[in-house]
């Protein structure tokens, strides 16, 4: 013989015994707390890639430093000096940003930098 399963019926009436929580739209702290750590550690992330590329410039020796100064500044001179196409303007930037990196950039390279970084975004 089976035994039956035990139905247990909860009443709806409003004199139940059993009361209900009353519902919050408060989240907990910790929650909160792990956002913002993790927002934390995010921007700490993307500060120190940007930083990483100004130590590695900084890093070489002096005169290979120089030698991809010129380089790059040469480069720079024949793309960006002259009236261009628009589908360069983004290797520009690129190359402006790079140059400024750079403790050799000075005088009219960070004008020439600074000037086609700005008028080109």
């Amino acid at each position: 013989m089976r035994p039956n399963p035990h139905l247990s019926v909860v009443s709806s009436s409003p004199d139940s015994a059993v009361e209900r929580e009353p519902a919050t739209l408060a989240r907990p702290w910790w929650k909160d707390l792990l956002w913002v750590l993790a927002l934390g550690g995010a921007l700490a992330a993307m500060v120190g890639w940007l930083a990483s590329e100004r130590r590695a410039v900084l890093s070489l020796e002096p005169d290979a430093r120089a030698a991809v100064f010129d380089d790059a500044w040469a480069g720079f001179q024949r793309l960006c000096s002259t009236p261009m196409h628009t589908g360069l303007v983004p290797r520009c930037r690129e190359q402006a940003r790079f140059l400024l990196l750079f403790p050799e950039c000075q005088g009219a390279c960070q004008e020439q930098a600074r000037l086609h970084g700005r008028a080109l975004r």
